[in-house]
């Protein structure tokens, strides 16, 4: 498979479900998902971007970016600052933070540096990490 999974198990040892099905090969689905490009190749942008739509970065970007869906960081595409989104595809490079986060990809390819806090990280092998990973405990279901 080529990829490492962090994600907390339960009180009974299993592992708990992710919030979406995610594909055998991290992000190779999310790689295809319709999405609306907000930087463009070639492109740098500043500034603060909110979106309640799934959306790609193909140029660079430096600032806030949040979104109510998927954000893909593109193969060529890099952003530094902070991301929120509860979907997270890095293909290419991330220098910053990432919050409020169920589940966050990072490609065969991805450069992430920073701080992430995600309920679940799916690393493929290749992908380059450095930083603090903070992937909260849950509280066991009370019967």
């Amino acid at each position: 498979m080529g990829t490492s999974e962090y994600i907390h198990d339960g009180a009974d040892g299993a592992a708990a479900q992710p919030p979406n099905a995610i594909p055998q090969m991290p992000g190779a689905d999310w790689a295809e998902e319709r999405t609306r490009v907000a930087v463009a190749p070639n492109v740098n942008v500043s500034g603060r971007l909110a979106f309640k739509e799934p959306v790609r970065i193909e140029g660079n970007f430096r600032g806030d970016l949040s979104s109510n869906e998927l954000v893909v960081i593109s193969d060529h595409g890099s952003v530094e600052g902070r991301v929120r989104t509860p979907r997270l595809l890095v293909l290419g490079a991330f220098r910053g933070d990432i919050t409020d986060s169920r589940l966050v990809v990072l490609g065969p390819h991805a450069r992430v540096s920073g701080r992430i806090e995600t309920d679940i990280l799916r690393v493929s092998e290749g992908a380059r990490l450095n930083g603090d990973v903070r992937v909260p405990c849950r509280e066991p279901a009370s019967s």
